[in-house]
């Protein structure tokens, strides 16, 4: 007869066998292992002007040897990227090429499953290649189809949108719509290379600078007053002669652009350090504004909006001077973005901020303005009074009625001394922004940009 006692986990379970006197020690048992995940990964962000012109030699580089699959949309690929195929087959690269519409209306999962489908039958392995080569709605699909794809495809991104050359198609980020939910599904997967070619935007059509634009001035209102200057002096010619533009000062004014970016996302990349990032000006109310328009209003147009309430918060609060708040409108409107929309209601805002405290650890941290190239955030709701809110949202739909896109230039100087009135600030004042440290994302979708 055997007869045994279980002792506590990690313990030794001794066996006595009575009839014979023998005792058995069996292995002590270990309930616990640690297992490392980490991946050691880094990309590369190359400035590379020509590329658009056919200069596929960092492509070649990255791609011999591999099957490759491009990626591109309708226009990109009339004016550009049939060339660069072209010019990649010629210099040996096993290239496929897929022209894929893309607008926001398109930017979901089963898209993503789609173009997966093409990953298959355009027989690709796990050592090949997909390049995606457009505006931020084709990189999004590109990105969420490698990480995806035989559960995780080396990748390369090429934006042709100003918005994509500065914020989009950068990252690491890539995301997809639900119905009624701005980017609800996504993903962290680092490209292999990142190649930015600022003579894209010769043939950009103005509506999409402008959008590009509202992700510059994002970046310079909080980070960087020299950028916003730049903004102020240079935007015209790219808006209203891209194709005559100084490329110089231009491709000045992406790079500037694209590097203070990664030098935030870089010390935050996968946002599991802190939910307090400066680059999330604009990105607080603007997702409810392109979910409640059905994905019709643009994100650089929503982000405009945001970035005015957001600057109008700012000055009911004592933290933003009037000079400044009215360089910021300014700015915006003269880059031909709107500065409020009549979906932007008290109701929605306050559901706006719901939705964005789930998605930010509990806390809105609103981005707002206290300068031009300094912000403060509004780490809880308490902190965006109801009364601030409703003023700032007064001031914007009445004396600065809802902009007219035709327009393309409206002045404030009429509005001069209509400023929204000062109310007390409630609770504790908000803390800084600063830097966080750590280790190592249409309204006219017929463009197909």
């Amino acid at each position: 007869m055997v007869s045994s006692w279980p002792t506590p986990l990690g313990d030794a379970r001794v066996l006595l066998r009575k009839n014979t006197g023998w005792v058995l020690n069996l292995m002590t048992r270990v309930s616990h292992r640690h297992v490392s995940a980490i991946r050691n990964l880094s990309f590369d962000v190359l400035l590379r002007p020509g590329l658009s012109a056919g200069r596929v030699d960092d492509v070649v580089q990255v791609a011999q040897g591999r099957k490759c699959f491009l990626i591109t949309t309708p226009s990109v690929a009339r004016l550009y990227a049939s060339r660069m195929a072209s010019c990649l087959i010629e210099s040996g690269v096993s290239l496929s090429m897929l022209v894929l519409p893309c607008s926001e209306q398109s930017k979901t999962l089963s898209e993503v499953e789609s173009l997966c489908n093409q990953c298959f039958r355009a027989g690709l392995d796990r050592k090949s290649l997909l390049i995606g080569c457009g505006g931020g709605v084709c990189t999004d699909l590109v990105t969420m189809a490698a990480a995806l794809t035989r559960r995780g495809l080396d990748y390369i991104k090429i934006p042709t949108t100003l918005i994509g050359l500065i914020d989009a198609g950068i990252g690491v980020k890539g995301a997809v719509n639900l119905p009624g939910k701005k980017s609800a599904i996504g993903c962290f997967y680092p490209p292999q290379q990142v190649l930015l070619d600022p003579l894209f935007l010769r043939s950009l059509p103005t509506r999409f600078i402008s959008d590009g634009l509202a992700e510059a001035i994002k970046l310079a209102v909080t980070l960087d007053a020299a950028l916003f200057r730049r903004i102020e002096q240079t935007s015209h010619e790219l808006l209203y002669s891209p194709g005559h533009a100084d490329y110089d000062r231009v491709t000045d004014l992406v790079w500037r652009s694209s590097t203070l970016l990664l030098d935030e996302l870089e010390t935050n990349l996968y946002e599991d350090q802190t939910y307090e990032r400066l680059l999330d000006f604009g990105h607080t109310f603007s997702p409810m504004i392109e979910a409640q328009s059905g994905f019709q209003v643009s994100h650089g147009m929503a982000v405009a909006i945001d970035m005015a309430l957001s600057s109008a918060v700012g000055y009911c609060m004592g933290l933003l001077s009037a000079a400044d708040q009215d360089r910021i409108l300014k700015l915006l409107i003269g880059v031909g973005l709107p500065i409020f929309s009549p979906l932007l209601t008290l109701e929605r805002c306050n559901w706006a901020l719901e939705e964005i405290e789930a998605h930010r650890g509990g806390h809105v941290n609103l981005v707002v303005p206290s300068g031009i190239g300094k912000a403060v955030f509004l780490t809880n709701k308490e902190q965006v009074p109801q009364a601030v809110l409703s003023t700032a949202l007064d001031f914007l739909s009445k004396k600065i009625p809802e902009f007219d896109v035709a327009a393309n230039s409206r002045s404030l100087d009429s509005f001069s001394g209509q400023e929204p009135k000062r109310i007390p600030r409630l609770g504790p004042r908000p803390s800084t922004g600063h830097r966080i440290p750590c280790v190592p994302r249409s309204s006219w979708p017929a463009d197909n940009r």
